[in-house]
């Protein structure tokens, strides 16, 4: 298991770079970011039976949501801007590790392009939200089990 700010450090270098290669690209939302974290979460379980990182996802009323994403970044509705140098120590941390540089890629390379609005209404289609009462805690068991049958492709 990796600290979730590890994982956003990642999002937020990958997402500054694309900005800088191309910069028509949509600057990373808070809300974009927890739509990206659920699907790393949720591509964890499924593959590895475990979670990625500890905190909790919730079915807040707009989609998936980590609550610690929304208490670091209250009041700003963009997290890129300034990468700081813990950001690029955080980043090399997930580089390292196979498993899980694996699944932010392809999270990334997969949901990246979308729109938070594109990825709130995808993900209010999915199961794990749609069965969650508004403000509770999404199941693992849900996330994985959904995204095993729905999301991950699994070699057998």
């Amino acid at each position: 298991m990796i600290s979730i700010s590890k994982l956003i450090s990642w999002f937020i270098i990958v997402n500054t770079d694309k900005q800088r290669q191309h910069p028509g690209t949509e600057k990373l939302t808070q809300m974009k970011l927890m739509f990206l974290l659920y699907y790393v979460q949720g591509t964890f379980l499924a593959l590895y039976g475990q979670k990625a990182f500890s905190n909790d996802v919730v079915a807040w009323k707009y989609g998936p949501a980590v609550a610690v994403v929304h208490q670091r970044f209250r009041g700003k509705r963009f997290v890129t801007g300034t990468v700081t140098n813990e950001d690029d120590v955080n980043y090399r941390d997930v580089n390292q590790d196979d498993r899980l540089l694996k699944i932010v890629f392809e999270v990334q390379e997969t949901f990246g392009n979308k729109t938070a609005a594109e990825l709130s209404r995808q993900t209010m289609r999915e199961r794990p939200w749609k069965v969650t009462p508004q403000s509770g805690v999404i199941a693992p068991e849900i996330l994985a089990d959904y995204f095993k049958k729905h999301i991950v492709e699994i070699d057998d």
